[in-house]
């Protein structure tokens, strides 16, 4: 029998192409490393949202890496990243970091069906989460995550257009920027998400904010597919990788509690949540039980340097 389509499911038919942008982490440096840091690399992106054909549906600002969601043709996408990239080389060649940001390599993930579409999003908006501890997924001021089904989120903010002498030097820290977009709106020298971001048109995708806070803090596994096709280590909380480790219990063993396993099948398991999850030594010895000095002589590789 026919099924007909969602909402959502038409919403995405209509609409596309979609593509994750990111840059590959950068290991052996900081690129943001202040809060005016994180200003300027946020207002670029304004810029840049509208000085190219694509629309931006999520973002995340990383210390070392970023990240796009956006609905455009790829050579569009490609032309969003280059403005980026260009505005932040001249910047901080003025104050010798060209090498730090000449490291930045894009990666262009095209999206091809709603589920994969809904699960990079959330992936970009968590991301900012499962790396530091000290942040609140849906309230990052670096994200788009907060606008989401939130009737709370501040939309407001002056027209960047009105700018002038100082202040607009503070908002994009050059004397050359003029032609700033009259819809991107300032508060506090910053650009509110709100003005570049299309949030509504992502909240028709999801369709309700239950489906969207599902898609954040449940869907454990498609956030590390995503992070397996990105190149990038999954990151999970303990109570997630507790989850994974007993639904491997069962998967791997028939086993509903780790009481039950012997030694070698908990040293399987860790393997697996070492290779597949990116546990680190401490975080699979709490969850599988058995003793660190175990699992560091499994992994000697991952054990940090006294």
């Amino acid at each position: 029998m026919f099924k007909p389509l969602s909402p959502a499911e038409i919403a995405f038919s209509e609409a596309g192409p979609f593509c994750h942008v990111c840059t590959e982490p950068v290991e052996d440096d900081v690129l943001f490393r202040t809060i005016d840091d994180y200003k300027l690399i946020n207002n670029i992106i304004a810029l840049a949202s509208f000085r190219s054909c694509i629309d931006l549906l999520a973002y995340a600002i990383m210390d070392n890496h970023l990240h796009f969601i956006l609905e455009g043709e790829k050579s569009d996408c490609a032309v969003f990243y280059e403005a980026i990239h260009k505005m932040l080389m001249n910047y901080y060649t003025r104050h010798g970091r060209a090498n730090s940001f000449a490291k930045m390599k894009p990666k262009y993930i095209d999206i091809t069906s709603l589920n994969q579409l809904l699960t990079e999003i959330a992936y970009v908006i968590r991301n900012p989460f499962v790396v530091r501890t000290d942040v609140n997924v849906l309230a990052y001021p670096w994200t788009s995550g907060y606008l989401y089904f939130n009737p709370m989120a501040d939309t407001g903010g002056e027209p960047a257009s009105t700018l002038s002498g100082r202040r607009l030097r503070s908002f994009i820290y050059s004397r050359c920027v003029t032609d700033i977009d009259e819809r991107i709106r300032i508060k506090d020298d910053k650009a509110n998400p709100a003005s570049f971001v299309d949030y509504k048109r992502v909240e028709s995708f999801f369709g309700n904010a239950r489906h969207f806070q599902m898609q954040v803090y449940k869907n454990v596994e498609a956030q590390v597919e995503t992070a397996n096709r990105l190149g990038e280590k999954p990151r999970l909380n303990d109570q997630e990788m507790i989850s994974i480790t007993f639904k491997l219990c069962r998967a791997l063993f028939s086993e509903n509690q780790l009481k039950d396993l012997s030694e070698e099948q908990k040293k399987r398991l860790a393997k697996t949540l070492k290779d597949e999850f990116g546990g680190s030594n401490k975080q699979i010895a709490r969850c599988t039980n058995l003793t660190i000095q175990a699992v560091n002589a499994m992994f000697p590789l991952a054990v940090p340097a006294k």
